[in-house]
């Protein structure tokens, strides 16, 4: 994927959300207020057109024109998706080279691996991190034993996970000797962990290998590649957004 930048005639709020400042919709409320301004005046119309070598400030500070990246890491278990850099073992340490404001979205929990996508598109990030969404996860747990039909029953059929909580698979299917891949369209906390809880299903291991369009192929444990043109369209499909062309 080629890095992009700002183009000219762009939207004030999708200019904030795509240099990371906020959300488009936390953009728009920023401009509402007043905190915006365009070659020194205050614009409070999130749809006002920026032009090439317009000046635009957020709280004072000026908002510095931005590469966009969205990039995939294939975290390792005992990592904390945190960008707090504590001993070494969060994925701060494995993020040198994307840009400042680069965040993750969603999380994985320390004892799950696999894909964890990064972003400093706050409109992306916002979008795939919305519940409406629901862009499918998929996950391969790992078993103390082979599978079983009871076992595969329960999955498909869902479970009670909490208070208010159901989950069920959008799809379960064996792909081992002791593993079954999971299909989720909701990313709520340690869901796959609680679900096989909830039906009684030992799990010794759990790997995300998929997230819409994105899956793990060609990433190393613990290091990151940027998305193919390809990948990236997909998932701006999946949350309603315009294919980037550039």
């Amino acid at each position: 994927m080629k890095d992009r930048k700002i183009t000219e005639g762009c939207r004030l709020n999708r200019y904030l959300a795509r240099a990371g400042i906020a959300s488009r919709r936390k953009s728009d409320l920023l401009i509402a207020r007043g905190m915006v301004q365009v070659n020194g005046r205050t614009v409070t119309v999130p749809g006002y057109s920026v032009q090439r070598g317009d000046r635009v400030t957020c709280h004072g500070a000026t908002v510095k024109e931005q590469l966009l990246m969205t990039a995939v890491l294939n975290k390792p278990h005992g990592y904390e998706t945190t960008l707090a850099d504590q001993d070494g073992r969060t994925i701060a340490g494995l993020m040198k080279g994307l840009p400042p404001g680069t965040v993750p979205i969603g999380r994985l929990d320390i004892n799950t691996g696999g894909i964890l996508l990064l972003s400093n598109d706050g409109e992306l990030v916002n979008r795939l991190t919305h519940p409406s969404w629901e862009v499918e996860r998929e996950y391969r747990v790992f078993l103390s034993g082979p599978p079983d039909e009871q076992q595969l029953k329960r999955l498909r059929k869902g479970a009670v996970i909490g208070p208010g909580e159901f989950s069920r698979p959008a799809s379960v299917r064996c792909t081992g000797a002791r593993s079954v891949n999971l299909v989720l369209h909701t990313g709520r906390n340690r869901e796959v962990r609680r679900l096989c809880e909830a039906c009684g299903i030992q799990l010794e291991g759990l790997e995300r290998v998929r997230y819409g369009p994105v899956t793990i192929k060609g990433v190393k444990r613990g290091e990151y590649r940027l998305l193919t043109p390809e990948e990236l369209n997909g998932l701006r499909k999946a949350v309603g957004l315009p294919a980037d062309n550039s």
